[in-house]
């Protein structure tokens, strides 16, 4: 696996952005507004595994627009391909609010930059966390593939099978 798969647990993650979430909304200013909306996209990338650009547009268009589901562009493909992207569920009014008042301060690079020096991982570790809940849910390779567009469905499958192997492989006696 490349070196930014750290094998993060789906919900382990959750919680723990969930928790800096909570930490950040007792702050006041513009800075612990803005690593909420950083801690927010990163819910959105959790939520659907994806790119963490396509996270950033994902919460920009929920902070304008209030919608559940929001229309984004899918990074990395040559045509103008565009995918749904879930809020999650745990997003309240009042983060949105909080998020509409610093849009235009949120960047990919300050997302990406935000998870690695205050949670830990590399944000794109969100993307096969994502994956690698969904294969243990049963979730079918074909469908993992789009739900996360990737494009290349051997993708999907080397990466889960080799989990599921390591998995295994763990467990023997």
């Amino acid at each position: 696996m490349r070196n930014w798969d750290k094998g993060l647990d789906y919900e382990k993650t959750k919680r723990q952005i969930l928790e800096k979430m909570k930490e950040l909304k007792m702050k006041r200013g513009v800075n612990a507004r803005k690593a909420l909306a950083y801690c927010v996209a990163l819910l959105f990338q959790l939520r659907n595994g994806s790119r963490v650009s396509e996270a950033v547009d994902a919460t920009i268009e929920w902070a304008k627009t209030k919608k559940k589901e929001v229309e984004v562009r899918v990074r990395k493909h040559k045509t103008p391909d565009t995918r749904k992207m879930v809020a999650p569920e745990e997003l309240k009014e009042e983060d949105r609010l909080d998020v509409a008042s610093v849009i235009e301060l949120i960047k990919p690079a300050s997302v990406k930059m935000f998870a690695k020096r205050n949670l830990g991982f590399n944000s794109h570790s969100l993307r096969y966390a994502r994956i690698t809940y969904l294969a243990k849910k049963g979730i079918s390779p074909s469908i993992i593939a789009k739900i996360t567009h990737h494009r290349d469905i051997n993708y999907v499958l080397r990466y889960t099978e080799q989990k599921t192997a390591d998995e295994i492989n763990r467990d023997l006696a």
